[in-house]
C-alpha cells in the first residue's frame, strides 16, 4: 500500500484535485476512477466520433431541396477549369493589349474577379469562360443591296480550349 504522501504526489502528476485533509483510501479511489475513465474514454471517444462522422456525411451527400441541388451542382460546374488560350477580336482598342478582365459572380457564388493574360495558354475557371464567350462587340458591315453600312455582333474574345 502506497503512502498518503505518494498519493498525493501521483494524483498532483494526473492533474487530480483532492482536499487536502483527505484520506489514503479516499485518495486511492479517485486515482482508481481516473485511469478507468482513460482507460474507457479512448475507444467509446472514436466510437462516437465515427458515428458522428457517418451522419454528418449522409447530410451532405443527401440534399432534399431540388433546387439547392442544382446550384450546388452548377457552382461545382463553375469551379471546374480548364486550359485555355484566349485571343481579343477587338480592333477598335489598342493592339497591344495584353490581358483581358472578367467577373463571374450571381446570387448565388461568387468566383471573383480575375485578370487574364491574351494570347497565352492558361488555367480558367468554366464560369469565367462562359463569361467570356457572351462578350459581344458590334461590326459595321456594308449591306450589298443598299450600299449602307449594318451593324451584326461579334464575339470579342476567340477562346481555343486545349487538350492535356
Amino acid at each position: 500500500m502506497s503512502t498518503l504522501q505518494e498519493l498525493k504526489q501521483e494524483a498532483d502528476e494526473l492533474g487530480l484535485t483532492y482536499n487536502k485533509n483527505i484520506g489514503a483510501a479516499k485518495l486511492s479511489e479517485k486515482i482508481e476512477a481516473f485511469y478507468e475513465g482513460q482507460e474507457t474514454s479512448g475507444p467509446a471517444l472514436e466510437a462516437a466520433v465515427a458515428e458522428k462522422e457517418k451522419t454528418a456525411t449522409k447530410k451532405a451527400d443527401t440534399v432534399e431541396d431540388p433546387k439547392i441541388a442544382k446550384r450546388i451542382a452548377r457552382e461545382k460546374a463553375a469551379r471546374e477549369t480548364k486550359i485555355v488560350t484566349i485571343i481579343d477580336n477587338d480592333q477598335r482598342v489598342n493592339n497591344q493589349t495584353t490581358t483581358c478582365v472578367v467577373n463571374c459572380s450571381n446570387s448565388y457564388f461568387d468566383l471573383g474577379t480575375r485578370i487574364l493574360p491574351l494570347n497565352e495558354k492558361i488555367e480558367v475557371a468554366m464560369g469565367h469562360i462562359r463569361t467570356l464567350q457572351e462578350v459581344k462587340i458590334p461590326l459595321h458591315v456594308r449591306d450589298n443591296k443598299t450600299g449602307l453600312s449594318m451593324v451584326k455582333m461579334r464575339p470579342r474574345y476567340s477562346i481555343s480550349f486545349e487538350s492535356i
